[in-house]
């Protein structure tokens, strides 16, 4: 085996040494922005990114920078989540339409998943602790399944109602290649967004009948998702536990 030479070693020092600067880097700003944001508006904070008038008034403030404050938001909304996903998205697309409402959607997720997976890179289970119980991240055995693995992650994020925070988080501790994770799961993440940005454009058409069609389709199809996802982890839980039982006998 050959051993790694010393301006090689020197060289990785400094790559790892720029990720770690990059990741905290990218932490602290977002968190500055929630701060100024939140002494600003204070407790309107959750009703401006709640509501898509509020949302829409809020960012007419940035004349011609609306768009970044928005990928921002949604970015940070990706981090941490005290702000509602669902408002963003209907709100992307009453102003900037479904396609313009979906690429800054999706810009905003992007960068938010890179930022969650430098940082469990960097800080690991210590920091992916204060946002999930690690119990969770250790059911998510399919994780490690190296040949099912993208499929079944494309799977659980193109259904809605499944737990993709968890899952990103997770991520981020695993070997798998983060390029190939972001690009499966930014892809399969379109169609919900879609559907979202879409009700928002009707609205803002004032297609009510079928902007309610499109929000109470969606919903419903978020409730039996998440059930049939629910009732596989039970039932792939109960089939391991069994499996481990029988073979401690």
């Amino acid at each position: 085996m050959k051993n790694s030479s010393p301006s090689e070693n020197n060289y990785q020092k400094k790559v790892q040494l720029l990720q770690r600067v990059g990741a905290v880097s990218a932490c602290l700003v977002m968190l500055a922005a929630f701060g100024y944001f939140y002494v600003t508006y204070g407790k309107q904070l959750y009703e401006i990114f709640g509501d898509s008038e509020s949302l829409k008034a809020f960012l007419s403030q940035f004349n011609g920078f609306d768009k970044w404050v928005f990928v921002a938001i949604r970015a940070f909304q990706t981090v941490i989540k005290i702000i509602p996903a669902e408002p963003l998205e209907i709100g992307s697309g009453v102003l900037y339409g479904t396609w313009g409402g979906l690429l800054l959607c999706m810009l905003g997720t992007m960068i938010g998943s890179f930022v969650i997976i430098a940082l469990t890179k960097v800080f690991g289970r210590s920091l992916v602790s204060a946002f999930i119980p690690i119990e969770k991240i250790e059911s998510l055995k399919f994780l490690r399944d190296e040949k099912k693995v993208y499929f079944t992650l494309f799977f659980i994020y193109l259904i809605p109602g499944t737990p993709k925070d968890v899952l990103t988080y997770a991520a981020g501790l695993t070997k798998l290649d983060m390029r190939k994770f972001l690009i499966v799961t930014g892809i399969a993440r379109i169609p919900s967004i879609i559907s979202s940005t879409w009700c928002g454009q009707e609205l803002i058409n004032k297609n009510y009948t079928l902007a309610i069609v499109i929000f109470v389709a969606t919903a419903l199809l978020s409730v039996i998702c998440s059930l049939i996802y629910k009732k596989i982890s039970s039932d792939k839980d109960k089939k391991d536990k069994t499996g481990k039982e029988n073979g401690n006998d």
